[in-house]
């Protein structure tokens, strides 16, 4: 214990004497002091001694709590903990793996009592560190902010710290891997960047995919129920115009269909970082109430449904969301995903010939 402990002392001076390591906490803590600047009432928003009216934009729209807590969510964690910092710390911790088996530096450390499986696995774990403790200094930082300016005290928002570090280690996983394929550091960063498109790129089709599905889905039932309505009321002027319309959306529901699962089974193997995201919001939303304003019941014209209204719509995928991407399938089977790639790493890290 000691010697890990002493390893990942090292490892965590080498992060801090880094500038990125503080210039992560600066922004930070600039976005939380942007956001704690903001001010809102019941005729618009203020900052830093500017006022601006609104009339969407005000606490007859927006309960001041909520103001904040979509600021956090939309900006905080969609943005900034997500991407921006996650950018940062990816470029951080890059080198960690590429250092530890350069020349010099891995003979030092295998010249000690210490076997190789832990010595890979607490330097691993260091570059975790770095994202958690950014995430704990944006989260808190958050939570006063809530509770001071909105007169809201959300526990709930520290989920966002572990959820954050699992999604960040899905990739600096892919990164460790490279670094010890390639012992370079340039070469990690560049490919764990590619990945990350890569898995946004697959996720974003397979919610495309899902959207049509349920789109149509949703088109079909709406048409069934028109037909039956008016067959009840004895109109069939336009009945077999209906049937005619329902026949053509069941055959594009089945297309949808059949686009979709195969997509979906790809994303269930792989390390799902949008998704990650947006379980939070979804956690969120249960646990603090981040509930935006309810839209207009206005139609929806998404993949051309003309029956289905909006609020039906974001209802419908909430509901399939919740029913089928829940805790487990989402954060469950990406971590399998990154065991593997974790276990792919120790393994090459013990045989390689140093």
């Amino acid at each position: 214990m000691t010697q890990t402990l002493a390893i990942f002392l090292d490892a965590y001076r080498d992060l801090n004497s880094r500038k990125l390591f503080w210039l992560a906490m600066v922004i930070s803590a600039l976005v939380v002091a942007i956001v704690g600047a903001l001010g809102i009432d019941d005729t618009g928003v203020s900052a830093l001694g500017f006022h601006f009216n609104s009339k969407f934009v005000n606490t007859l729209f927006f309960p001041r709590d909520l103001f904040y807590k979509l600021i956090f969510q939309n900006l905080g964690i969609n943005i900034w903990l997500t991407w921006l910092a996650a950018i940062l710390a990816l470029i951080s911790t890059a080198s960690i793996v590429p250092e530890l088996i350069a020349n010099g530096s891995i003979d030092m450390m295998l010249s000690k009592p210490i076997t190789r499986s832990r010595l890979f696995l607490t330097r691993w774990v260091t570059g975790l560190f770095f994202a958690g403790f950014q995430a704990a200094v944006f989260v808190l930082a958050s939570f006063l902010v809530i509770g001071i300016r909105g007169g809201a005290w959300e526990p709930g928002l520290f989920l966002a710290i572990p959820v954050v570090v699992v999604f960040f280690s899905y990739l600096y996983c892919f990164c460790a891997l490279i670094g010890v394929l390639t012992r370079s550091t340039v070469a990690s960063l560049l490919l764990t960047l590619v990945f990350w498109l890569a898995l946004f790129g697959a996720q974003k089709a397979e919610q495309f995919l899902n959207y049509g599905r349920l789109a149509s889905s949703m088109e079909v039932t709406a048409i069934e129920r028109t037909i039956a309505s008016r067959l009840e009321k004895n109109a069939d002027a336009d009945v077999d115009k209906l049937r005619a319309e329902l026949a053509s959306e069941t055959i594009s529901a089945g297309r949808w269909n059949s686009g979709y699962w195969p997509a979906y089974a790809i994303i269930t193997v792989l390390p799902k970082t949008n998704e990650t995201t947006e379980w939070l919001s979804r956690t969120l939303v249960k646990q603090s109430n981040f509930r935006p304003p309810a839209k207009d019941d206005d139609e929806m014209r998404f993949f051309g449904s003309s029956r289905v209204k909006r609020k039906e719509f974001e209802q419908a995928t909430y509901d399939d969301a919740e029913s089928r991407k829940g805790a487990l399938w989402t954060i469950g089977t990406s971590l399998m995903f990154e065991a593997v790639m974790l276990s792919g790493c120790v393994w090459l890290f013990r045989r390689r010939d140093f």
